[in-house]
């Protein structure tokens, strides 16, 4: 042991007496290597065999990978096994490889593996690969790398014998495995599709796996599918292709004759069976579409259309086409042989079909019978077919003809009391003269067949028709279609006025004219005009005798509503109507409406442009304000405790849209009273005191500033600090005030330590509860002799509620100077404090309530090697330490075989090291045993380490 400086150092050197073990280790080992026809296909060029890309594996019976090695160049292999039992060895050799075996079972025991025979696996082929290409018909294709399945693939021998035949898989591809390396042949066949050759089909496979070229290709696929009528198979019905992106199919009947613009790709024609089919048709997606037309007719066929796609494989269309019936048209038609559009065609009672705008129909999936066709449409009236004979080779159905038509109008009166008739007179010498009364909305209807007439409206009662007059007093009318605008009313009259606005009105003023005190007529009769930009009168021209109410508005084309933005002298001025014009009508504008809602009461003043002040109390809700001068105003609040985005708001008379003043915040205010004095004597206050404002987790989400509103005199020996905040409704705050001097001073503390305020009246706040300021308390002590980094713990004597302190928790923690003083602080005093001090390595002594006393301690240093310093890692050591006082340390040596025991006394102390018995540890493939008959005890004494 020697001392060097403040360490004191132990070096233990290990003997080993134990005896040197052999105990052999079991393994499985032996040779992977090429057959014989593969060693005889090498060439004398090819390079020469590597095995160490072949893995070789120690597995359990279920599969479980115990040990896995890799193979030396010349195939030789060793798989140490440390457990009895049975095993299974595996072979891995490159993706293509082909073994026998590929796995052998073993049984390791006290013979060794297998009783030490070598295990052997024995490489035997190659792969070639390769595929048979499918025809694509474009980008619908959804299988664009596949192939054909079911394709029958040969391997033959230069000579044509056959080696081996395997069948492509779903995606068109061939595999044969344990192939030697040669030269061979390929054919390929299917029992009805066709393979075509596209290259040489002799192939050479080299010393490794072989990949052949895409030879073999199949040009497409069948389609094939069936057409019947009541399931017997129909013949001559032909069947169009079509495709969006294959652009050409193999096709020697054509395309046909398809319909409309599009052309087929190709088409078939059904047979006596009813079946049809399209050859060579590539990979992609198809429409098939029907048609069969006779020698007049066009038959229906169901489905019209079948989509389908087509993968390397023949397909079969799953759903029959069925012939359901035939189409015949026909057409419908006024007395001028004119087309009629929109006509509903019945058919034994049942819709069937509607006319096009020529008059057209047709009539689909109908049989050779007899049917009743009508024609319906409102205000005609059309001739009937009854049992009409229908057959597949008729050019067309009859035409339908209009045989009648309705004459209707309106007849107009000044009230519902007027009972009036419509005379139709001057008709053809069939038609008969008729007199209709109107109905309680005036309205009338006759149903003439075509010619010439005269229709003219009369009161229905001769004592109502002194005094009644309709224009116009008669109407002459040529019936060729339906007429259905005949208008009569009485004599009209014209309302005319003006509108005298602020600024120049425009067309967004409008003035309404409404009919009142009529039955039937009530709020539904009116008309509205809108000014000019330079005319600022209305007219209403045509204006049935009555009563009536002129209502003006101005609205804007900013507005969501119809409301008026204008306020007015009189918005409403009624008037009687009678056989003269209505004169002199004047509306007069006042203002401009600005409409305010609020969500609270608050009070305000307006400012106009000539800087007058009007004050205004706006109340809580919807409000409307009639300012008189035009422009922009603003809107300032008095005093508010609630804030609506902004402390003043502008209203401009050119916007009339609503102004909302939604209360966004409401202020919190309170005030913090501090202590000018303390026991000490008087100290200086800061400036402003810092608020933290605490969310729900306790992490800072806002800070004030409360500022000095009334300093201390001699009257008061306290400054009070005012602050304030706007929150939101529903808010959970915290307020935490503090000091915001520098460490260079001493601080004040606050109670209580901080407040909690719930923001739940939607309007103004009570007052926070006041803090209380003062200084804080500051412990202040030192370390003999001076020494610094000393840890000093300030811990609490009892329960403090201010602090959130229970008695013996930390309250502070700092550490000592270069001259081992401290202070801590600021505290709070409503508790006592305890100081505690420490600092590793040395042992502190309280002397005083904040002073202590310092003593240095010792270490003792352990390191252990073996003997032949080998350099091998070093088992862990029990070393057991104990001293003449008492002392009692066991403890395992760190990684190396090092220690160190730290924070002693001076004195006597006895160290051991411990080794388990029987642990071994190897150095340089050497095993040695170490017992604790080959350790010793030793004695140290430290002293004082100065």
């Amino acid at each position: 042991m020697k001392s060097r400086d403040t360490l004191t150092y132990l070096l233990i050197i290990i003997y080993s007496i134990a005896a040197v073990s052999a105990d052999s280790i079991h393994g499985c080992g032996g040779f992977v290597e090429a057959s014989s026809s593969l060693i005889k296909s090498r060439k004398a060029t090819d390079a020469r065999l590597d095995y160490s890309h072949v893995t070789v594996e120690l597995r359990t019976l279920d599969g479980l990978v115990k040990e896995s090695t890799q193979c030396a160049p010349n195939g030789y292999y060793f798989i140490p096994v440390y457990d009895k039992g049975s095993f299974v060895i595996k072979v891995n050799g490159p993706e293509g490889w082909s073994w026998n075996p590929d796995k052998v079972a073993v049984t390791v025991d006290d013979t060794g593996c297998n009783g030490n025979e070598d295990i052997n696996f024995r490489f035997t082929g190659f792969t070639l690969l390769g595929r048979v290409v499918g025809a694509i018909g474009g980008e619908s294709c959804l299988d664009k790398g596949g192939g054909p399945s079911n394709v029958n693939v040969e391997l033959l021998s230069h000579s044509g014998d056959l080696i081996s035949s395997v069948i492509t898989s779903s995606e068109g591809s061939y595999l044969f495995k344990n192939i030697i390396p040669g030269k061979y042949k390929l054919r390929a066949s299917h029992p009805n599709l066709s393979v075509e050759v596209r290259g040489s089909t002799e192939v050479e496979l080299g010393f490794e796996n072989g990949e052949v070229d895409d030879i073999f290709f199949a040009p497409g696929y069948e389609i094939r599918g069936l057409v019947v009528a009541q399931g017997n198979p129909i013949l001559g019905v032909h069947i169009y292709l079509y495709s969006d992106d294959v652009g050409k199919v193999d096709c020697p009947q054509g395309s046909g004759n398809a319909l409309g613009e599009r052309k087929a790709l190709c088409h078939a024609v059904s047979d006596a069976d009813g079946k049809f089919m399209f050859k060579s048709v590539p990979c992609g997606q198809y429409e098939l579409v029907p048609h069969y037309k006779g020698e007049n007719t066009v038959f229906d066929v169901s489905p019209s259309l079948v989509s389908m796609s087509v993968r390397h494989q023949h397909v079969t269309v799953p759903e029959k086409f069925q012939v359901t019936g035939f189409s015949v048209g026909g057409r419908v038609v006024d007395e001028n042989d004119m087309g009629v559009e929109g006509v509903k065609i019945l058919v034994d009672g049942h819709e069937r079909s509607i006319t096009d705008r020529d008059g057209y129909y047709k009539l689909d999936q109908v049989t050779s019978n007899r049917y009743t066709i009508e024609a319906v449409k409102v205000h005609y009236k059309f001739n009937k077919l009854k049992e009409y004979m229908v057959l597949p080779n008729m050019a067309s159905i009859a035409d339908i003809k209009a045989i009648s038509y309705d004459i209707c109008g309106v007849v107009r009166t000044v009230g519902s009391g007027n009972k009036v008739k419509v005379a139709l007179t001057h008709g053809p010498d069939k038609v008969k003269p008729q007199v209709k009364q109107t109905d309680n909305n005036g309205n009338f209807c006759f149903e003439v067949p075509p010619g010439e007439y005269r229709l003219s409206a009369m009161a229905a009662t001769p004592e109502s028709s002194s005094g009644i007059l309709f224009l116009p007093p008669y109407a002459d009318v040529v019936v060729k279609s339906p007429l259905l605008n005949i208008e009569f009313s009485q004599a009209l009259v014209n309302v005319l006025g003006n509108v005298a606005c602020k600024e120049r009105c425009g067309p967004l003023v409008t003035v309404t004219l409404m009919r009142l005190g009529q039955k039937h007529y009530d709020g539904t009769e009116k008309k509205t005009v809108s000014l000019t930009d330079d005319s600022d009168q209305f007219l209403f021209r045509d204006v049935l005798p009555g009563k009536y109410r002129l209502e003006v508005k101005r609205t804007s084309r900013e507005a969501s509503s119809m409301e008026d933005n204008w306020c007015w002298e009189q918005s409403f001025i009624g008037v009687d109507v009678g056989t003269n014009d209505v004169k002199g009508v004047e509306f007069v504008q006042k203002g401009y409406w600005l409409n305010v809602i609020s969500t609270h009461d608050v009070d305000a003043y307006m400012t106009q442009q000539d800087g007058s002040h009007v004050p205004l109390k706006v109340k809580k809700g919807s409000q409307h304000i009639c300012v008189e001068s035009p422009g922009v105003h603003n809107l300032h609040f008095v005093n508010p405790c609630v804030f609506f985005g902004s402390p003043v708001l502008k209203m401009d008379t050119s916007n009339p849209s609503p102004i909302y003043l939604k209360g966004e915040k409401y202020q919190l205010r309170g005030h913090i009273n501090v202590q000018s004095r303390s026991p000490i004597g008087v100290h200086e206050l800061p400036e402003n005191i810092i608020v933290d404002i605490l969310n729900g987790d306790g992490s800072i989400s806002n800070r004030t500033t409360a500022t000095l509103t009334s300093p201390a005199n001699d009257q008061t020996s306290y400054a009070v600090y005012g602050f304030s905040l706007w929150a939101n409704l529903g808010d959970q705050l915290t307020f935490v005030p503090r000091d915001p001097r520098g460490n260079e001073e001493k601080k004040i503390l606050f109670y209580p330590r901080q407040r909690q305020v719930s923001v739940t009246n939607d309007g103004c706040q009570a007052l926070i509860p006041a803090f209380s300021g003062r200084l804080g308390l500051y412990t202040e002590g030192s370390v003999s002799p001076p020494l610094s980094g000393v840890n000093i713990r300030i811990i609490a004597a009892e329960d403090s509620q201010i602090a959130s302190l229970k008695k013996g928790h930390l309250a502070l923690e700092t550490s000592t100077g270069a001259d081992g003083s401290f202070i801590g602080g600021p505290l709070y005093d409503d508790i006592t404090y305890n100081v505690e001090a420490s600092k590793p390595g040395y042992y502190l002594r309280q002397v005083g309530p904040n002073s202590f006393s310092c003593q240095k301690l010792s270490q003792i240093s352990v390191r252990i090697y073996s003997k032949d310093d080998a350099g091998e890692p070093i088992p862990s050591v029990l070393l057991s330490l104990s001293g003449d006082d008492g002392y009692r340390n066991n403890s395992v040596s760190w990684a190396g075989g090092s220690f160190h025991f730290d924070n002693l006394f001076p004195g006597n102390f006895y160290l051991r090291p411990l080794l388990k018995l029987g642990t071994a540890a190897c150095i340089q493939n050497l095993c040695i045993k170490l017992f604790n008959s080959a350790l010793w005890s030793m004695l140290f004494h430290l002293r004082h380490r100065q």
